[in-house]
């Protein structure tokens, strides 16, 4: 079973020295979007507060870079309101599949 690592920059660089054994590549991507949500709660109130991006850089067992998983959280100043744009809405289709 390959083996995949989550190294994170998070503005330290936390490199992931054991890795995790999963069956493929989709269940690397599994991980990473299950480990950032886990790492984002821990966080709590730091992840606000900073406002910088995220990035978990997803490698194999050869140290290639398969993925790089990038977020962050960006808080409006003033009266900001969302808007979407109808045209693109409708291209996309709706939200519920």
């Amino acid at each position: 079973m390959p083996r995949y690592f989550f190294h994170v920059d998070n503005g330290e660089f936390i490199p992931d020295e054991t890795g995790a054994d999963l069956p493929d590549l989709q269940a690397a991507r599994r991980e990473a979007v299950r480990a950032a949500g886990e790492m984002i709660d821990e966080a709590q109130e730091s992840f606000w507060d900073h406002l910088s991006l995220w990035n978990m850089h997803v490698t194999d067992s050869d140290h290639r870079l398969l993925f790089t998983l990038t977020f962050g959280a960006k808080i409006p100043s003033g009266d900001a309101r969302y808007i979407p744009d109808q045209a693109a809405t409708s291209a996309s289709g709706s939200l519920d599949g």
